[in-house]
């Protein structure tokens, strides 16, 4: 073996050199391995952290506009008489829900008034429109004369109507109307009347809700089957009979009217307010 021979001087200034190169290469790993590392976990686990709450509220969300989508596809198809698309969408709606009892309440009603035969569902082109039942033998127009009763939801609430229609060349000028069924008569006094002029003349029209004397009229026709109906104007009058499918069609709207829930006992009580037709018997 070689032995190098330095002197104490040249060892020393070696350890100098040494000393001088090592330590900050010791002190940098030692900071990169302290330090540095322990720095990276954190910044990894903060963005995973970030990344899963994210995530949660975006879920939360999603499931948030997904439940409101549904409900408001179930409303959608009730009002438009899609009675099979909202039963396959509301079971996608959670029981827990607050609007899945309503919605299943709503649906059971409707399912039951299709059970009434004749009875065909209106609804208006304006949202805020009354959606409106109807028997299937009621004009849709005002260009024919007819007698007849319907009904209207009013944000949930069930209010029948009773309407008198009539079409002349000119002007009748419509002040009441007599209604007669087994030699009882039951006068209706018309205000407000309704009018407009269309491609077969002048229609006028009483619609007014559905009250004690206007009710019992049309009871008295259903039973007898037949009645005769006279209006009188400040030009004139005119009696027809009350057709047979004007009777049917009283009956088909009672029975709708009632299967939504509707009371007809209220129109049979003495205690009713003041009757809107201003009628009186005779």
């Amino acid at each position: 073996m070689f032995k190098i021979n330095m002197t104490d001087e040249t060892r020393f200034e070696i350890l100098v050199v040494l000393l001088i190169v090592v330590v900050p290469v010791l002190m940098f790993t030692l900071n990169h391995y302290f330090m540095g590392g322990k720095n990276n976990g954190n910044d990894t686990k903060s963005k995973e952290k970030t990344v899963i709450v994210i995530e949660a509220k975006q879920g939360d969300t999603s499931q948030k506009t997904s439940s409101k989508s549904v409900v408001d596809s179930v409303r959608d198809a009730i009002k438009k008489g899609n009675y099979t698309t909202a039963y396959m969408q509301i079971k996608n709606v959670s029981k827990n829900a607050p609007e899945y009892e309503e919605l299943r309440k709503q649906l059971a009603e409707e399912t039951e008034r299709r059970k009434t035969p004749g009875v065909r569902k209106e609804v208006g082109t304006v949202p805020t429109a009354p959606i409106r039942y109807l028997d299937e033998s009621t004009p849709r127009d005002r260009s024919t004369d007819s007698i007849y009763i319907y009904f209207v939801d009013v944000s949930g609430v069930i209010v029948p109507h009773f309407c008198i229609q009539v079409i002349s060349k000119r002007k009748l000028g419509v002040t009441g109307f007599t209604i007669t069924v087994d030699n009882k008569k039951i006068e209706i006094i018309a205000s407000p009347v309704k009018l407009e002029n269309n491609v077969k003349g002048v229609a006028e029209w009483y619609d007014v809700p559905l009250d004690r004397f206007s009710y019992e009229a049309v009871e008295a026709m259903i039973k007898a089957k037949s009645g005769t109906l006279t209006v009188s104007g400040s030009n004139g009058s005119r009696t027809r009979n009350v057709t047979a499918s004007e009777i049917k069609g009283f009956s088909n709207i009672l029975a709708g009217y009632t299967a939504l829930g509707g009371n007809l006992n209220y129109f049979q009580t003495a205690n009713q307010p003041p009757s809107t037709s201003r009628a009186k018997r005779k």
